[in-house]
């Protein structure tokens, strides 16, 4: 079977599903930019809100880890 990403409306919310093996692609897309031009602060808290997001969902993908938050 082969996996796409696809986006859609879900009781209000915009629902984004990709596989699991883009993950870490779409977190490093989501880095922030070495450039030092203007940036909007809410975008800049939503990309780190959805990588920090995706993370949580990546290791949880992975398995039990021995890294225990503090």
């Amino acid at each position: 079977m082969t996996l796409t990403a696809s986006v859609r409306v879900e009781d209000g919310h915009a629902v984004i599903r990709i596989p699991l093996a883009e993950v870490h692609g779409l977190r490093v897309a989501l880095a922030e930019c070495p450039c030092r031009a203007p940036k909007s602060f809410e975008t800049q808290g939503i990309r780190q809100r959805l990588a920090m997001a995706l993370g949580r969902l990546q290791a949880a993908a992975d398995g039990p880890s021995t890294h225990r938050r503090a």
